[in-house]
């Protein structure tokens, strides 16, 4: 009975190894697939719709804003939209995935104070790397691209009032 425990072990084992894919170092850095791209900014100490994002996959575009009053929960914002295929692939020719992907995830003090924070977050084909950062105190690194996702927001923001 040990000896069938045992060839079962090593059954599963050798299976399991030789079904694995092994992940190409190279292909996690030099030239991943971007799959979304995700930004937002929060206020922890702050009355009305203070916690706003976007989501880009694609062409697919959402915002959701949600917030509180005096202790209460607002109504979660929640609208769709679609951007052009050539908005996004300039959107995803600005950023370079590997000075991205070394960034710190917390720059700064966010949200300290109550200055607020911004984030942003980019999911490939292999990782999620999101970077937190103090409000209005971008990274050089993602400026770019930053100032064209707060575009994008600022439009779902004037469409949600």
């Amino acid at each position: 009975m040990k000896k069938v425990y045992i060839y079962i072990f090593l059954i599963i084992t050798i299976t399991f190894n030789f079904s694995c894919e092994e992940l190409d170092e190279a292909s996690l850095v030099d030239s991943p697939e971007i799959v979304s791209i995700a930004y937002g900014t929060s206020f922890g100490e702050c009355q009305g719709y203070c916690d706003k994002r976007i989501e880009i996959k694609g062409t697919e575009l959402n915002f959701k804003a949600a917030g509180w009053y005096n202790g209460t929960k607002l109504p979660d914002i929640n609208l769709t939209s679609t951007l052009e295929l050539e908005e996004w692939e300039k959107l995803i020719n600005k950023i370079d995935f590997v000075i991205f992907r070394n960034l710190e995830e917390v720059i700064g003090c966010p949200d300290c104070t109550d200055g607020g924070a911004e984030w942003i977050e980019i999911t490939t084909n292999n990782l999620i790397h999101r970077v937190t950062f103090e409000f209005n105190n971008k990274p050089e690194e993602v400026q770019d691209y930053i100032d064209e996702l707060i575009n994008i927001m600022a439009e779902f923001e004037v469409n949600s009032n």
